[in-house]
């Protein structure tokens, strides 16, 4: 079976056969293509006498017409040709960037396309194609003859040709790889709810995704991605620092790119905003996520307009609730406060919203006041950072309950800054209105 690794079509020989019989549309940056583009292959091959494998075709091509009108943006052109032999599907679009199998967590709610066309399919593949790309797909064995040169592709230059001259050199330091590996499959999640959430509202909507979607697939393409363990559940005792980050990625930014990540950026901060108001089923960014997001699109646009000047990257730990926010803290939980074991709870942000007595003396605090409103963070080794905002990360985008509920010896750090290890178990708690709590229950080791 052929993989979409830069693969061009089969060779094609003049034989005697049947000419296939042929079809084609093209789609106006409008997602109701999908069902329009279906048909007319369904059409088709029942016409060709294929109608056996129509369903696996048209399900492979919904998923490629779908990643190009939402990834790409603009008009996309679905070709078919069908005999009773085979039938062959290209798909062509304005976006450069070629599909790539993204390793997503075992439960996210993306990143399957490319394995499904695959399974459906007998083979596929992708070629540039002037200023973007054909996708394409057979199944069965067509026979090419007379003018159905199918999928012979004009010469074009490879993708980026003749513009990386023009590209900018980004340098990212002390990047966190591990929390660029979440954040692609939180912000895809994202950007997706709020596509559909605005839809009917934006009718630029699809243009301004596809942007937002090419700054990721750029930075999913030059960002290296951490030595993750096979397991994901051991994602947080396993991918620890220093080998989670890099101490310097070099990006090569394209000049027509600037604009996407400003658009990546504008996107994500509205998709956030509509979560937090509760406009979506998943809760909203975790806040070191939506900082490094900031972080990347800020460098990417200071870098590229000319100041060189590389900030590294640095998880806060230094974030305070307000006075008045620590009071209501206290009064909101104080049920969990007042048990008499160590005990700490965070919200859905990570944000600490109740420490118990006992807790304060084994982290050797003297008031309740000097954790809550603060970023769970600062008891938790530095080392293990980007693995705990990875971990919860991947809870608030699809449940992924990496760690909960199980018994784990780990350190916490103390007012100090000494460690101290413990017997720790995070479970999460619902409350009214739906919120959610993670209460740690811990004891000195």
């Amino acid at each position: 079976m052929s993989g979409a690794d830069g693969l061009a079509p089969p060779a094609r020989t003049k034989v005697d056969a049947p000419v296939a019989l042929s079809s084609g549309v093209t789609l106006r940056g409008d997602v109701r293509g999908v069902g329009i583009a279906r048909q007319m292959l369904i059409d088709l091959m029942a016409r060709s006498s294929t109608q056996a494998s129509a369903s696996d075709a048209a399900v492979a091509l919904s998923e490629i017409v779908t990643n190009a009108l939402v990834h790409a943006g603009g008009e996309v052109t679905v070709r078919a040709w069908s005999a009773a032999t085979g039938t062959r599907v290209e798909v062509m679009d304005n976006s450069t960037h070629l599909p790539a199998r993204r390793r997503y967590s075992n439960t996210a709610g993306t990143g399957r396309g490319l394995t499904m066309v695959e399974g459906l399919t007998d083979r596929w593949g992708v070629v540039p194609h002037g200023t973007g790309k054909i996708v394409w797909f057979e199944i069965g064995q067509l026979s090419y003859t007379g003018d159905h040169s199918v999928g012979v592709e004009a010469p074009a230059a490879t993708p980026g040709a003749g513009a990386d001259a023009e590209a900018s050199a980004v340098t990212l330091r002390h990047a966190p790889l591990l929390m660029h590996w979440a954040w692609q499959e939180h912000a895809a999640a994202l950007l997706r709810e709020y596509l559909l959430h605005v839809l009917t509202k934006d009718d630029t909507i699809l243009d301004k995704h596809a942007e937002a979607s090419a700054a990721m697939s750029l930075l999913g393409e030059q960002m290296p991605t951490p030595d993750l363990p096979e397991e994901v559940d051991a994602l947080m005792a396993g991918a620890l620092e220093p080998d989670v980050t890099a101490d310097e990625v070099i990006l090569r930014i394209p000049a027509e790119a600037v604009k996407q990540f400003a658009t990546l950026d504008d996107l994500l901060r509205r998709a956030i905003r509509a979560a937090r108001a509760g406009r979506f089923l998943g809760p909203p960014t975790q806040p070191e996520i939506e900082e490094m997001r900031s972080w990347l699109c800020s460098e990417v646009a200071r870098q590229t307009s000319g100041d060189t000047t590389a900030t590294p990257w640095l998880a806060r730990t230094d974030v305070r609730a307000t006075l008045a926010d620590q009071a209501a803290l206290t009064e909101t939980y104080a049920g969990f406060a007042a048990v008499d074991e160590p005990l700490l709870a965070t919200d859905e942000a990570s944000i600490i919203v109740a420490v118990s007595e006992p807790a304060l003396r084994l982290l050797r605090y003297g008031r309740a006041e000097d954790l809550l409103g603060r970023r769970v963070l600062v008891v938790v080794p530095a080392r293990y950072h980007q693995a705990h905002i990875a971990g919860t990360t991947l809870n608030a985008t699809n449940g992924r309950d990496v760690l909960l509920g199980i018994p784990l010896e780990v350190p916490m750090v103390r007012a100090d800054g000494s460690e101290v290890p413990v017997h720790i178990e995070v479970r999460p708690e619902r409350l009214d209105e739906g919120r959610r709590v993670f209460v740690a229950r811990f004891r000195a080791a």
